[in-house]
């Protein structure tokens, strides 16, 4: 999931990716770039299959598309939003449970 998140944010940053992980009752993991950023519009569409926003760039439309999915299946949350940075400012959580054994 990480480096799904990483390669996007590396491919439209102009100079700079911030990441951060936090693990308490849940992990939290948030990327954001200072590339272009994303409309406000446009964000709900992101995690959609085979949508591109932006047709300049190499891509399938996929990465985020199956962001989305493995964070369904793993009971987390992911929401894209703007960056302080400029670009945009994916925030990830996933629930953690303690081993029973």
């Amino acid at each position: 999931m990480l480096g799904i998140v990483l390669d996007n944010a590396g491919k439209w940053a102009s100079s700079k990716v911030d990441s951060r992980i936090v693990l308490d009752d849940v992990l939290r993991i948030t990327v954001e770039d200072d590339g272009p950023g994303v409309p406000v519009d446009d964000l709900p569409r992101l995690g959609q299959r085979g949508r591109r926003l932006d047709e300049s760039h190499p891509g399938y439309g996929l990465g985020l598309s199956i962001l989305w999915q493995l964070m369904t299946r793993y009971a987390g949350k992911v929401r894209f939003e703007p960056s302080a940075l400029g670009g945009l400012c994916v925030r990830m959580e996933v629930p953690i449970k303690e081993s029973t054994d």
